[in-house]
């Protein structure tokens, strides 16, 4: 986090390192941490389009399409994401949050910043997949409207490039009790059930 007082475009943000496969820093972005309360004034306040707020912040010239948060291979060689790899394949999911909640619970899950894939991140997510999980991909989207749309083109996706693809949640199931939850709220007692 940087202090709202700090000389950063990230001040008042929570910040994250966006590393390549080598483990090697490449970018940072970050996210506002009062995203959801400006969010909800501006949605009381009748959307106006100036007012829009702003959710993540990325380095100019920063192509995120073209990475997936997590996607060090050093992560790799940690005993709970190999578990993790063998039980339930190359996890999913939208954020980088969602990649780290994921991560303190001894799971194994990619980002894509972002509800839609990129050609390049599914090839990405491919490779990862055949090469360390046997082709299976877990799907673990925000469980909003927006989320499902963008990972039911990336499920077929993932199918037409041959991968085993199970979508963990969706908003019509479970009588939609998981519905607007996010992976970064997932407790161990949810993901075991």
């Amino acid at each position: 986090y940087i202090p709202r007082d700090g000389r950063s475009m990230f001040r008042g943000l929570l910040v994250y390192t966006h590393r390549n496969a080598k483990g090697e820093p490449i970018s940072y972005s970050a996210r506002d941490p009062l995203f959801e309360e400006k969010h909800a004034a501006w949605l009381r306040n009748g959307k106006p389009e100036k007012k829009k707020p702003i959710k993540h912040k990325y380095v100019k010239g920063f192509l995120r399409g073209r990475e997936l948060y997590g996607q060090q291979a050093s992560r790799l060689q940690e005993p709970a994401i190999q578990e993790s790899l063998a039980n339930h394949g190359l996890i999913v999911v939208e954020g980088a949050n969602d990649v780290i909640r994921l991560d303190e619970m001894g799971l194994a899950a990619v980002g894509l910043c972002s509800n839609r894939a990129t050609t390049e991140q599914v090839e990405k997510i491919q490779r990862f997949a055949e090469s360390a999980v046997n082709g299976r991909v877990l799907l673990l989207p925000d469980n909003d409207e927006e989320g499902e749309a963008g990972f039911r083109d990336l499920l077929w996706d993932l199918v037409d490039a041959e991968l085993r693809v199970r979508l963990g949640w969706s908003r019509k199931r479970a009588g939609g009790a998981h519905e607007g939850m996010q992976p970064e709220q997932i407790s161990q007692i949810l993901w075991c059930e």
